[in-house]
């Protein structure tokens, strides 16, 4: 297939420039009601991602457009040929400036993973047995469950001479927790990993069914006004990911971030500097990978140290319109964590989050919030499990302040502080 694709690219005078992605796909798929098994489904699949770039000019001015399409294996040689010419034919209305695609570059690194030994019809096997080891609990339990194990091969090549190709293992696991206290309460949960530790599922599987008891048993939120809130776990993370997005060349480019390097990201700060590391080799990572989309080989980067941007990231086009050298697109980060331990964080009245319905960041604005699904109220002396009610709050007004956690979680993409304390957040809760 990847003859006929090539053979129809260069065959189209139009096209200035062309990408594939081959992507291969073997997997494992389980699907669970309680502890019965319900569906066992296994896929081998082939996809061909193809790019096309058109350099044209319109009164005397130059652009580049770009189109995709996918190329399904079995496609004849003239079916191949009418799919590009029609995304050539697309790309001659996209009016960008123009820029390069990656030339060749060699991989600074590896991702390896135990999961690429064997059969995954026997890791997916042990994975399952894992997830329902600590079912056990009173009062709570996987209602149902999907586990999917997938091994990728991804191969990029391009017309500058780009040929890679690299090996992966994705394993994602989605859970509904069930518990009964004085109402029935369903929560949602997902893992995703690369790599497996017997003991991490078995262990996040624990703080999932104990979550759910207490979200049970949790009381309304009370209307606090405003108060020092710790957002735990997934929170965290995802208020975090608000600095690395605004550092991104395409953020720059676009206004939608006013970062500048060698300035600091925080304003003049008393709390916990931030300091972050793009990582794209990220142990047990999702989206570990040697390459980006662009065939783009990838390094570790260190953007932000102590609060001060050090350099942009981005891919080859959005780098070029900076002008500044690329980094390729590094989907994990990882953040140095603080001084302050979470016993210390929750010293004193505060409102503790770890699940909202959907916990929102605007990139733009720095306006954060979200409803309350589950958190943790302490008055000084006594603690308990909240749910409803919201968070507001925004990120310029409250990171002056704000402190990290000694204490570090890893998720898909993620390795930092467990928790981020801020002061002052709006706290709508239910009067009494």
């Amino acid at each position: 297939m990847l003859r006929k694709i090539k053979k129809a690219l260069e065959s189209t005078r139009e096209i200035s420039d062309w990408k594939v992605i081959e992507t291969i796909k073997e997997g494992h798929e389980l699907y669970f009601i309680r502890q019965e098994l319900d569906m066992n489904r296994a896929k081998n699949v082939s996809s061909y991602n193809v790019t096309v770039y058109r350099d044209f000019e319109e009164a005397g001015k130059k652009f580049r457009g770009s189109a995709q399409t996918t190329i399904h294996p079995g496609m004849s040689e003239g079916e191949v040929k009418k799919r590009i010419e029609e995304s050539t034919f697309a790309a001659g209305f996209v009016k960008n400036r123009p820029y390069p695609i990656a030339e060749p570059s060699e991989a600074k690194g590896s991702i390896s993973s135990r999961l690429q030994k064997g059969e995954i019809s026997d890791w997916i096997v042990e994975i399952a047995s894992e997830v329902f080891s600590q079912d056990t609990k009173k009062g709570a339990y996987l209602n149902s469950t999907e586990i999917y194990l997938t091994k990728v091969h991804t191969h990029i090549l391009n017309s500058r001479g780009v040929d890679v190709q690299f090996d992966a293992v994705r394993a994602f696991i989605e859970l509904i927790v069930t518990a009964t206290g004085e109402e029935e309460v369903e929560l949602y949960h997902q893992l995703r990993f690369s790599d497996y530790r017997p003991g991490s599922i078995s262990k996040k599987v624990t703080e999932f069914l104990e979550e759910a008891l207490n979200r049970a048993q949790a009381k309304p939120t009370p209307a606090l006004g405003t108060a020092p809130v710790l957002l735990v776990s997934e929170p965290a993370e995802d208020f975090l990911s608000y600095y690395v997005d605004n550092a991104s060349a395409r953020a720059v480019y676009e206004k939608i971030s006013t970062f500048k390097i060698g300035e600091s990201v925080q304003g003049d700060f008393v709390g916990d500097g931030i300091t972050i590391t793009l990582d794209p080799f990220m142990p047990e990572s999702y989206y570990s990978a040697p390459y980006d989309g662009d065939g783009f080989a990838l390094n570790r980067e260190q953007i932000i140290v102590n609060g001060k941007l050090l350099k942009y990231w981005g891919d080859v086009r959005y780098s070029h319109y900076l002008g500044v050298e690329p980094t390729g697109n590094i989907h994990n980060f990882s953040v140095e964590p603080g001084k302050n331990t979470l016993k210390t964080l929750r010293e004193g009245p505060h409102l503790e989050v770890a699940l909202f319905s959907a916990f929102n960041v605007d990139s733009v604005t720095g306006d954060f919030g979200g409803e309350i699904r589950l958190g943790w109220y302490c008055d000084g002396k006594e603690r308990y499990p909240i749910t409803g009610g919201s968070i507001s709050g925004n990120i310029n007004k409250v990171q002056k302040e704000l402190l990290l956690s000694k204490e570090t979680q890893k998720s898909k993409r993620y390795t930092g502080p467990k928790a981020v304390k801020l002061l002052n957040v709006s706290v709508s809760g239910i009067n009494k």
